[in-house]
């Protein structure tokens, strides 16, 4: 396992995990820069709104990104930082690059049988698995957009009901397997899944109660998904 763990963490490694990372903030700058000029040849957004948004979206991702980082810390243990930072970098779900890791190396990873070839077998499988999320994106998001469009001509309000519904059904879905499937069906069945989901449920209705009381707190509900991720992690960390 270390002269894995050697390869793993060497530096050709990094240069190349740094290089992954580095091709992904040059397409996100240009995605800005797209949506910047749209903006300012269309007049769609105000440059408050623009704003707005932007501090939304950067916001919005603080609190899942705790989540993700407290796994990543784990999956560096098992098939070290390059790799590990390499597919962060891209995806962003670390349990599912866990999951992969383990069926890529036959379950030897971060074990004294995890051969050298047991890390190239499992970031094949963890960038094969993972390269889904990236196929799907790329055939369909000109097609959604082009049913949205459809959509809005048909009924406005179609589209700012699924905008509410469909965070609410996905996540609820996401809470429940995890609930049912790493909670009660397990061996020994642990309440820390169930208690995370309401500990996060709380702490959001906490914060809307806050600032409907005080206005001046508005700046709460901005960063509600973090706190909310932050107090499950806090409930189901203790109590796992």
């Amino acid at each position: 396992m270390n002269e894995t763990m050697q390869l793993a963490n060497s530096w050709m490694m990094w240069i190349l995990a740094i290089l992954i990372v580095a091709t992904v903030m040059f397409q996100s700058f240009i995605f800005y820069r797209l949506a910047r000029n749209h903006v300012n040849d269309t007049q769609l957004l105000s440059d408050e709104e623009v704003k707005k948004a932007f501090k939304i979206g950067v916001i919005g991702t603080i609190g899942p990104a705790f989540a993700v980082f407290a796994v990543a810390i784990a999956l560096i243990s098992r098939i070290g930082g390059p790799i590990t930072l390499a597919r962060i970098g891209i995806i962003g779900s670390a349990a599912f690059e866990i999951i992969s890791a383990q069926i890529g190396s036959g379950g030897t990873a971060g074990t004294p049988e995890f051969m050298p070839k047991m890390l190239s077998a499992a970031a094949w499988v963890m960038t094969l698995g993972g390269a889904g999320w990236l196929i799907v994106v790329f055939f369909a998001t000109k097609r959604i957009d082009g049913i949205q469009e459809k959509m809005k001509k048909a009924n406005p309000l179609t589209i700012a009901y699924m905008s509410i519904f469909a965070p609410f059904i996905i996540f609820f879905t996401l809470g429940y397997k995890e609930v049912i499937n790493k909670g009660f069906l397990q061996d020994n069945p642990s309440i820390a899944p169930m208690a995370a989901l309401i500990a996060g449920a709380i702490s959001t209705v906490i914060i809307n109660k806050i600032v409907e009381k005080d206005h001046s707190k508005k700046w709460l509900k901005e960063w509600s998904m973090g706190f909310s991720v932050i107090a499950a992690m806090i409930v189901g960390g203790i109590l796992s």
